[in-house]
């Protein structure tokens, strides 16, 4: 007789797997710690998920993107309204805050999975997307884009780790979007 699989199950593993990760990282977790917290055998688990990778991977989906497609449908530095995000990298950059436990993990707590040069994959296309303004900059230097935003994924995971609102981390980010933006030139 098959096993029948529960929604609310599944839920509970999850919870339980995103607590584990965010407070140990991918390597120090056992799928017995996650089976653990969950209240449930961890045979069980394996009934949801093939392996501790393919739970990794849920676990994060929420803030799985495509860095590359947001900053080229990112817009333009043509900035309006004094916001310095277009509305594809805000909404990108909302979700990511809403599920920043999942963004603090995969950024900081990674290490040994696919995901463990995700930071810098996203250092590496904002610089990108800054290096293809480079006509709009003064005295372009490469390495200060760099710099620059590398310190920006920097504030974005600082914002995350000491979230207090969306409205705040929102307005936060302006800030800060707006001093590297207008100090680089922009």
């Amino acid at each position: 007789m098959a096993q029948v699989l529960k929604d609310e199950i599944r839920q509970c593993i999850l919870d339980s797997a995103l607590e584990e990760f965010f407070i140990h990282g991918y390597v120090r977790t056992t799928i017995r710690d996650i089976a653990g917290r969950a209240g449930i055998p961890a045979g069980l688990i394996y009934s949801y998920y093939k392996n501790k990778e393919a739970l990794f991977d849920e676990v994060l989906r929420p803030v799985c993107f495509d860095w590359k497609r947001v900053m080229k449908h990112g817009g333009s530095p043509d900035y309006q309204d004094y916001k310095y995000l277009s509305q594809m990298e805000e909404n990108c950059i909302r979700t990511l805050f809403r599920h920043r436990r999942e963004l603090i993990i995969m950024m900081d707590k990674s290490t040994k999975t696919k995901y463990e040069d995700e930071k810098e994959r996203l250092v590496s296309e904002i610089e990108h997307h800054l290096n293809s303004h480079k006509d709009m900059l003064k005295n372009h230097d490469p390495v200060f884009v760099h710099i620059v935003a590398n310190n920006f994924v920097d504030a974005l995971l600082q914002i995350a780790y000491h979230y207090e609102s969306e409205e705040w981390a929102m307005e936060l980010l302006n800030k800060i979007s707006k001093m590297y933006l207008q100090g680089i030139g922009f």
